[in-house]
């Protein structure tokens, strides 16, 4: 899900005999935040046995580098401070400028964590006008795979947060810092370690993957494998190549196939959205008509294209896609268009999995000073234009390869602990996630030598049609998964379930999702008396058909909406679930259903998408929950 170029092959350092001169890791540069109250580790390279000094606010630390020229040294603890000079002498002097002792998080995970504030995020225009907060400042890590444990991170660089630079930040790290720095009144340093569509085993430790139940085989494939070196070189390669083409803009207005007068009469036909995936470079041409020149631009819409498109009027380029573009609606100006026959020409491919859909029903349509045309249907098709995709395996989804590469020479840095969201991309392995999640949590604490380093995560959003009853759902079983995770010490769970969207991975209000971990930061790591998130099951009691549920974070209980309580089902013993009759009492809800007169579970927003709407007087979602313990397998719906 990420349009990434494979930044390249690092191979482990660690061993090295010989250094020519003082290394740092990228972390340690201008603007950089350390963690305050906390000691904080400094390491680098230097040539063998040389005398390391590091200078700050008047004070010197003194170690030495060892035979392999590796040298590390502890800074002790220190209050908020900056901004000041960090100096490391060696055989060479280096000065890191702009200084702070602060606030330093760990954001990690998948697109929903990686997406940026400029992308389609609800109020951005506003947030990023308003970002001049040069205390908040971002380390975005390049995404990197590695087969081995690295000891410097890629190239990358701390930015300062201004109009000019929130864009590219992380829209949840962003909301999240926002508020920690107003709380706290101090730097806040967010370190990016994301990388969209990576499930969780890319990001833990081999050995601990290995070891965890249903990931043994595919672990054990990636340490017999001895050519890592080669295998990822030829495909850093012929990823380069692909991006290169997927990109190729030029060659792509060069194509004849764009002009108005191309004959595209050999071209299959096709009717739109496509029922059966596309593949390779598709393009695709449409015909309309214009029997007047319009005063204004007209609208072209498709819904949306999957994945990267390039879209041509009469031959002249109009718009350009790609993943992080949800909603394909244009423009077209007025310069663009002509009186009677006019060409649409698409050029389409996907650089994720290579599979090609377009367009969405009842909204493939011209829309011509107000009416609204269907172009739906009468498109003609050709994928033989270019040469097929060259195929790249994403490596990103091997076990530890994200490990390797971007938190194991991460996790050495201080931080006061992790946001984390991500859990999309495991939901074929839901039964397997709470220990494979609570096992890399366990994994990141014990690398960063900090046994209860907080660990806040967001539990993923609605996603796919709305439904009131779907018992078997694959999305509420891994949420269910990510809840259990709260059993490990240190963690909190945000929820999101009432800002996901039918047609969309990736929800829009990234502000509620980033304020709502810094709740969680708020109340379990900052010690501010303030609730922390919506109503959360606690126990229950049946009595006479009906069971009374009982909730922390329950004052205030009402609906999100004004309307019934919805999102409870219901089942007995034949573990058959049906729509509960609900209703709150006080700081509780009962809940029946009168074809059930032994109620043994409950279960709360338990599906893809849930119609649920119970909340407490902060507005806050109810935690989705479920009283049993049932498998998909076991359970049905009537």
């Amino acid at each position: 899900m990420a349009n990434v170029i494979l930044i390249g092959i690092l191979f482990f350092i660690g061993g090295m005999n010989k250094v020519q001169a003082l290394t740092l890791s990228p972390l340690f540069s201008d603007h950089m935040v350390l963690q305050r109250e906390k000691p904080q580790r400094i390491w680098g390279q230097a040539p063998p046995g040389h005398k390391i000094t590091v200078s700050l606010l008047g004070q010197r630390y003194l170690t030495q580098s060892d035979h392999n020229g590796n040298w590390e040294t502890v800074l002790p603890a220190h209050d908020k401070a900056g901004p000041f000079t960090l100096t490391i002498d060696a055989d060479d002097s280096k000065t890191i400028h702009d200084v702070y002792f602060g606030e330093v998080w760990i954001a990690s995970g998948q697109s929903n964590m990686e997406w940026k504030l400029k992308g389609d995020v609800v109020g951005n225009e506003q947030e990023i006008s308003t970002a001049n907060l040069p205390l908040i400042r971002f380390f975005d890590i390049p995404d990197t795979v590695a087969s081995t444990k690295q000891r410097h991170l890629p190239v990358s660089h701390w930015q300062v947060a201004s109009p000019e630079t929130v864009g590219y930040f992380s829209a949840v790290a962003w909301f999240f810092a926002r508020k920690l720095q107003e709380q706290e009144d101090v730097a806040v340093g967010i370190i990016e370690s994301n990388w969209g569509g990576t499930p969780a085993e890319s990001w833990i430790d081999l050995d601990v993957v290995a070891a965890t139940p249903s990931y043994a085989q595919k672990s054990a494939k990636v340490k017999t494998r001895q050519n890592w070196p080669e295998i990822l070189a030829d495909n850093e390669a012929k990823s380069i190549k692909k991006w290169q083409r997927i990109n190729d803009l030029k060659s792509a207005s060069e194509q004849d196939a764009i002009g108005l007068d191309y004959d595209d009469g050999h071209w299959q036909h096709i009717e739109l959205p496509n029922k059966t995936p596309l593949y390779d470079f598709v393009w695709l041409r449409r015909e309309f008509t214009l029997k007047n020149l319009p005063d204004s631009p007209i609208t072209l819409s498709f819904g949306d294209i999957v994945q990267n498109a390039f879209i041509f009027i009469n031959g002249q380029h109009l718009a350009s896609e790609d993943w992080k573009t949800n909603e394909s609606v244009h423009a077209i100006p007025a310069a663009l268009l002509r009186q009677g026959r006019n060409i649409i020409t698409l050029r389409v491919n996907s650089d994720w999995n290579n599979q090609v859909t377009i367009g969405k029903k009842g909204q493939i349509y011209l829309d011509i000073d107000g009416v609204k045309s269907d172009i739906s249907s009468h498109w003609r098709l050709n994928n033989n234009i270019e040469a097929p995709m060259p195929k790249v395996i994403n490596y990103s989804f091997t076990p530890s390869f994200l490990y390797n590469a971007m938190i194991y020479p991460l996790l050495p840095y201080t931080a006061k602990g992790v946001i984390w969201y991500q859990g999309e991309s495991n939901i074929n392995k839901h039964e397997y996630y709470h220990t494979l999640f609570s096992n890399l949590i366990t994994n990141w604490r014990e690398r960063a030598q900090a046994p209860e380093l907080p660990f806040l995560f967001v539990q993923i959003s609605a996603y796919l049609p709305p439904s009131e009853l779907q018992p078997n759902s694959k999305w509420a079983y891994l949420r269910d998964a990510q809840r259990q995770t709260l059993f490990v010490p240190n963690t909190g769970m945000a929820v999101s379930i009432d800002v996901g969207s039918a047609d969309d991975l990736h929800p829009k209000q990234k502000r509620q999702v980033g304020e709502r971990l810094w709740r969680q930061a708020a109340s379990k790591v900052y010690g501010l008396s303030l609730v922390a998130s919506g109503p959360d099951f606690v126990g229950l009691s049946a009595n006479q058909g009906k069971i009374e549920l009982e909730f922390n974070n329950a004052e205030g209980l009402s609906t999100a909406d004004n309307t019934p309580l919805k999102g409870f089902t219901i089942a007995g013993a034949d573990k058959v679930f049906r729509k509960a009759i609900a209703h709150i009492e006080g700081s509780k809800v009962i809940v029946s259903h009168p074809e059930i007169n032994k109620p043994v579970a409950v279960r709360y927003a338990w599906a893809d998408n849930p119609v649920a709407n119970l909340t407490n007087n902060e507005n806050l979602p109810a935690v989705p929950f479920r009283t049993d313990d049932w498998s998909m397998e076991e359970v049905n719906a009537k």
